[in-house]
């Protein structure tokens, strides 16, 4: 299946798919990064998924890997471009065969900052925020899809506190499924999030 969107992107497809996820990898990291997690998660939720791995559009500072905005320094202006263009890309995935309602939006580090600031007023059967942080003017939406968010205790990278507070927001604007693992660990995928997911699978879909 062909998409014209804004991003390149590598994918595991589904003729017969009924259901997608949507990974947005952290800075540094490309657009193949996510697409492992991506199959192991389809293989828990036992849903016939089609996983698209979205390619952030700049190249990183060190040449290797990508990055959706400059980070040192912060280039908040540039978050809001490639936001913009993520939104616009998010809408072309909303089709008849599989709408956003049907579809896992999981973002890790600056990818959850992008994922929760584009897909939070859009209708996302979920997203997932994982060692993630909220955009300095980032406000969510009363109807913000159902979320749940990951960061490690010990992270070194992203303070925890940064989730704490898109917890918060969230928890203050909409009265739909959230919820905030807190877990032992670092700057890092939580081993225990795809059970949490599936175990979870009834107030999503």
């Amino acid at each position: 299946m062909k998409y014209d969107i804004n991003h390149e992107f590598v994918s595991i497809s589904s003729q017969t798919a009924t259901h997608r996820i949507i990974l947005i990898h952290g800075w540094g990291a490309d657009s193949d990064d996510l697409l492992m997690f991506g199959k192991e998660l389809t293989e828990k939720i036992n849903l016939d998924c089609e996983v698209i791995s979205l390619r952030a559009t700049g190249l990183h500072p060190s040449g290797q890997g990508r990055q959706w905005y400059g980070l040192y320094p912060h280039d908040w202006n540039g978050a809001q471009v490639e936001v913009n263009k993520l939104i616009v890309t998010f809408k072309k995935f909303d089709t008849d065969q599989i709408p956003l309602s049907k579809t896992i939006l999981f973002g890790f580090s600056q990818g959850a900052a992008m994922a929760i600031d584009a897909g939070c007023n859009l209708n996302f059967g979920l997203i997932v925020a994982c060692s993630g942080f909220p955009h300095p003017n980032w406000v969510p939406g009363e109807e913000c899809p159902p979320l749940i968010i990951s960061h490690g205790l010990f992270d070194g990278v992203v303070p925890i506190d940064a989730s704490r507070i898109i917890y918060e927001k969230v928890k203050n604007k909409s009265s739909k499924f959230c919820e905030l693992l807190e877990f032992e660990g670092s700057h890092q995928i939580d081993s225990n999030l795809i059970d949490f997911i599936s175990l979870n699978m009834s107030n999503i879909f």
